[in-house]
Parts: structure tokens; sequence; C-alpha cells
């Protein structure tokens, strides 16, 4: 059975090929362009599953997620960046995503989405 998606990105021709991408993958993909789109997606739509960008105006990815805990969203987080520190990738262990994956590898975003939209166990994508 397949779940909503929600892809949450600033690059407007990045979030349109990822939705022809996974469009197989999902029942409904939702697209926002920042955090704050997010949210609001969220609180209106059952969604799933959620794939965000970290750095994007008005509302960065990990104020998003941190905000959408808040509210009670529980649905898996992966996060898509092109910029991975170690930092990052701690920070967003203790916030508890499910997965922190560099752009552009869709081979290993498309795996980390199926696992994520089943509540399939085990760690198809590593350890960040």
């Amino acid at each position: 059975m397949k779940g909503n998606l929600l892809l949450i990105d600033d690059e407007a021709e990045l979030s349109e090929s990822m939705k022809e991408l996974f469009m197989d993958e999902a029942q409904e993909i939702f697209i926002a362009n920042n955090g704050q789109e997010a949210l609001e997606i969220l609180e209106r739509n059952e969604i799933d599953c959620v794939v965000s960008d970290i750095k994007m105006p008005v509302m960065d990815g990990l104020k998003f997620m941190k905000i959408a805990r808040e509210r009670g969203h529980s649905q898996p987080i992966i996060f898509f960046t092109g910029h991975g520190t170690e930092q990052l990738k701690k920070e967003v262990r203790e916030l508890g995503a499910a997965d922190l994956l560099m752009k552009p590898n869709f081979l290993m975003l498309e795996l980390a989405i199926r696992k994520h939209m089943t509540g399939s166990n085990g760690n198809v994508t590593g350890p960040y």
C-alpha cells in the first residue's frame, strides 16, 4: 500500500524532478518550497514520509522538523542535502531524523523512501 510523500526543497526544478522520479513510490506527492509551507501541508493532509532539504529560505529543514515534532507529527523525515558536515550529522541524529542523504544520490533516496513509506525495519541506507 502506497502512502503520501511530502517533498520540501527551495529548488523548484529539483522538486518537480523528484516528484516525477518517485511517483510510483507514493499515492500522492505534495511539494513545499520551504519549511513553513511544509507545516501547512502537514496540518491539512495525511503524510506518511517527508523528504526535506536543510538549507532553505523562510524556514530551514531543521527548524521545520523541530516544529513538526512539537506539533505531534511523527512521520519519518529524510534529509536530502548538499551541505553535509559532521556537526549536521550529529544534529539530525539528535532530532531523530530517519536518514541524512547527500544530493544528488537519488538511488539511495529512493531506497530510503521505500523503507520509510512501508515502515520496514533495518537500515537500508546505513548510518549517516
